[in-house]
């Protein structure tokens, strides 16, 4: 006879889990498609979930492995034991449609601050005293700026992010990858989904414009370089989901960047704004085809303050 965990595998429909715990992934319940594995920092759709005897399965294209939920999970930084109750207590809720748009109500807004483990608080410190200049190389900040966020350095040198939200609490923590291969992010936090980053004070001046921006690291770079000027928040890639509900009252200003995926995204995040009470504008590209991060690096941090505010107008 097979035991439960067995049957809840054979039952569960792995593209409403995925929906469910990574919004941000692009997953849709019952549906078999490509998403992004945001646990890992996923930039492009690489993770194929599809259907095989009745059964869900997964293959992610970037690296190669592949599975059922269960392992799935295990392969996002679960233990054993909570991707086993995860998956034995999704596999008998509620249709996967009805969770759908129970999700989709709710799919704008930040995942929940959990608190680092103990374990987790001891290796960002650890990354934030290895933190030097070559970290944060073409970043357009300086080392005393990026030491005020929090930033570190891993021990294979790579950029590690701390993912504030909007009362300055660590909501999840990331990585710039310095050589990377198939993607260039990963999350050091798994299952905590992809939360944007919200500078600095964000909840203490209300008056103050609000730019949201594409990448976590521009929007570091930019509200630094605007001296409280405005509130910055900074979105994990295209795919990021705007934090409408704490923007509400707001006068918010939309960037990414000058490509395809830029111009879909803000089409998306208009249309998804455009029931709340916010005032959305949109801004045009920097220039150059450079971000935030390369035009301060390039023309320093004042003519990137300056062109942010001609855009704002």
């Amino acid at each position: 006879m097979r035991d439960i965990l067995t049957c809840s595998i054979e039952k569960i429909d792995l593209p409403a889990l995925v929906c469910e715990l990574w919004p941000e992934a692009g997953a849709r319940p019952g549906r078999a498609g490509v998403c992004r594995a945001v646990w890992r920092g996923d930039t492009h759709p690489s993770l194929s979930l599809f259907r095989a005897r009745g059964i869900w399965f997964w293959k992610d294209h970037a690296t190669g492995e592949g599975g059922n939920a269960f392992h799935l999970l295990l392969r996002a930084g679960m233990s054993k034991e909570a991707a086993a109750e995860i998956i034995k207590s999704r596999a008998e809720v509620s249709p996967p449609e009805a969770r759908y748009f129970r999700q989709r109500s709710i799919s704008t807004a930040p995942s929940p601050s959990v608190g680092l483990t103990p374990c987790e608080q001891r290796a960002l410190a650890a990354a934030q005293q290895r933190l030097d200049e070559a970290a944060i190389a073409g970043r357009g900040i300086t080392l005393e700026q990026a030491r005020r966020v929090g930033l570190g350095k891993s021990r294979q040198g790579d950029l590690v992010i701390p993912i504030l939200g909007p009362t300055g609490e660590v909501q999840a923590i990331k990585a710039r990858l310095k050589n990377p291969q198939d993607f260039r992010y990963r999350y050091l936090t798994p299952g905590r989904g992809a939360p944007a980053w919200f500078s600095p004070g964000f909840a203490r001046w209300p008056e103050r414009p609000v730019i949201v921006m594409e990448g976590e690291l521009n929007a570091i770079t930019s509200w630094f370089a605007l001296k409280g000027q405005a509130d910055l928040v900074g979105l994990p890639g295209v795919e990021g989901a705007v934090p409408w509900n704490y923007l509400k009252g707001r006068r918010v200003y939309l960037y990414a960047d000058e490509d395809e995926g830029g111009r879909n995204a803000v089409r998306r995040w208009c249309e998804e704004g455009g029931g709340e009470k916010v005032a959305i504008f949109v801004l045009a590209s920097l220039g150059g085809g450079m971000d935030a991060c390369e035009y301060a690096a390039r023309w320093g941090q004042p003519a990137l303050a300056e062109r942010l505010m001609e855009l704002t107008g």
